[in-house]
This record gives C-alpha cells, sequence and structure tokens, in this order.
C-alpha cells in the first residue's frame, strides 16, 4: 500500500534529514558532544516527541517558526525553506511592485542594497530550477 501523500513525506524526510545532520554536528561546549533532542526541544519550546517526528520526517514545524528552528539548529533560514521546496513569504514580500515602465535592463536601476537583498531569493530559484531538473530527469530516464 502507497503512503497518502509520498511527495510531502520526501520532503518531510528530506527536511528531518538535513535537521538531524544539523543537530549532529552542532558542539555542546562542555561535554563536547552534540546536543540531545530534549535539550534541542527545550531550546525550541516543544515536545521531545515533536522534535523527534520532525527529525524523522512525519512531521514539519509551523511556517512561523522556521526562522526559531534555524538558529536553534545553526542553520541558515533559507536551507530549510530550500528543504521545504517553498519560497519565504517574508522573502517575497521584501521584493517591492512599483507602477512604472519596465528599462530595458530590469537590473539596471536597483542599488547594490537591493541587489544584495535579491541574492538569497536568486539562489533560491536557481536551486529549485536545478532541484526541479533532477527530479524530472529521474522521472523520465529508463
Amino acid at each position: 500500500m502507497q503512503p497518502k501523500n509520498p511527495p510531502k513525506r520526501r520532503t518531510y524526510m528530506e527536511l528531518g534529514s538535513f535537521l538531524k545532520d544539523a543537530r549532529n554536528k552542532l558542539c555542546d561546549g562542555y561535554t563536547s558532544r552534540p546536543p540531545s533532542v530534549p535539550d534541542m526541544a527545550k531550546q525550541l519550546g516543544v515536545t521531545t516527541g515533536f522534535v523527534y517526528q520532525v527529525e524523522q520526517g512525519k512531521r514539519k514545524p509551523k511556517d512561523g517558526d522556521i526562522g526559531r528552528w534555524a538558529s536553534v539548529y545553526g542553520i541558515r533560514y533559507i536551507e530549510l525553506w530550500k528543504r521545504l521546496g517553498r519560497i519565504p513569504m517574508d522573502l517575497v514580500a521584501t521584493l517591492k511592485e512599483e507602477a512604472q515602465p519596465a528599462p530595458a535592463d530590469p537590473f539596471s536601476q536597483l542599488t547594490e542594497d537591493e541587489k544584495s537583498q535579491l541574492l538569497p531569493f536568486l539562489d533560491y530559484v536557481r536551486w529549485k530550477i536545478a532541484h526541479q531538473a533532477s527530479d524530472a530527469k529521474a522521472l523520465y530516464s529508463p
């Protein structure tokens, strides 16, 4: 019998594996060992069982809590969103839409600060395109 939602399950498994690996790379200052799941749960303000389920790919944190999980696990915020295959809405909200004619080169009128703010979004788009291309090859290869 097939799982109810295989793509979502695979996404959650990828996220969980990524978080578990990140936790195992963290080092406790006293014992030089990675923090335990109960320690992470305490820092996150969730139950130990929930952290286990997330790391096993059975559940995911709420969208609004992704930033807290990233900071506790010591990873970049955008990396968690990549694992979920989604664009963070706060990043999308930073993009301005102004009613003006588009210049011949749309990037020519951006300030250096605006260009630097677009880099994480562009990195995500490039990653997503490459990820979709590799998924397509896997589906159609004999």
